[in-house]
């Protein structure tokens, strides 16, 4: 990595707030043209960005963000795509690289095209508690990580969320599958 993206990094974990101001105009107009593709209004990309940026200036300052294989730009277009990704979710819904009109269980497939398995999962997903279709919706929906999945919600470490994701795929295996 470049010794200038080395050293923008290091005085972002140091709460140098030029640092967050360079980046925070380095990178704008390219997040936001990235953005439209996914339909959203300008401003509601701005406020998108802003929030993404403030979003890895705190990662950097509270967790010491060493990104040792990434750019700056990749980690903050990251945090920005599932920042985007949940607004179109507040309007619509956006699910595997498709926006869609309903909520997951309510959108509108050719029920003639599913398999047996992709009925049964459609069908009990929907039993599964809250707490489960949300972590599962994350992991397989979403593809996210399972450090991105603990950056976006309360789960305390990767071992915490590999263990409920684990006890939600098998309650939702006992379902479509009973002893």
């Amino acid at each position: 990595m470049e010794k200038q993206q080395l050293d923008l990094q290091a005085r972002l974990r140091n709460d140098d707030k030029k640092a967050l101001e360079e980046v925070y105009v380095l990178y704008k107009e390219a997040f936001i043209n990235y953005g439209l593709r996914f339909q959203l209004e300008k401003e509601d990309l701005i406020d998108v960005y802003q929030d993404s940026v403030i979003a890895m200036y705190q990662n950097f300052i509270r967790k010491k963000v060493q990104l040792e294989k990434s750019t700056l730009k990749t980690y903050l277009f990251s945090i920005g795509k599932h920042k985007i990704y949940d607004r179109l979710k507040e309007r619509k819904l956006f699910v595997g690289g498709i926006i869609v009109e309903d909520d997951y269980e309510e959108m509108v497939l050719d029920e003639s095209t599913l398999t047996n398995e992709q009925a049964q999962l459609r069908k009990y997903f929907g039993h599964l508690g809250e707490s489960c279709q949300h972590i599962l919706k994350l992991f397989y929906y979403r593809s996210l990580t399972v450090k991105e999945i603990i950056e976006q919600t309360h789960y305390k470490d990767a071992n915490t969320v590999k263990s409920h994701k684990s006890r939600c795929l098998k309650k939702l295996i006992a379902l479509i599958k009973p002893n």
